[in-house]
């Protein structure tokens, strides 16, 4: 009789260290069970100065550019 496994959903909070994401991810896909689990991705927003917006939205382009090819 074959197991079937249930995977909980992944939920990815991010905020401003793109670096940090894009390790995180490459870890994620590196998983054997990527290609069956749910990721959802939570973008916290800006502090109130333009240096905080540019590295959230850093982070929200890098992720946008993923998600479109990511199968999790």
């Amino acid at each position: 009789m074959e197991k079937i496994m249930k995977l909980a959903p992944i939920a990815l909070f991010v905020y401003n260290r793109v670096d940090k994401v894009k390790e995180v991810i490459k870890h994620l896909k590196n998983n054997i069970h990527a290609s069956d689990s749910k990721l959802f991705i939570f973008s916290d927003g800006p502090k109130d100065n333009e240096e905080s917006q540019n590295k959230v939205d850093e982070v929200r382009k890098y992720i946008d550019s993923i998600m479109k090819g990511l199968k999790m």
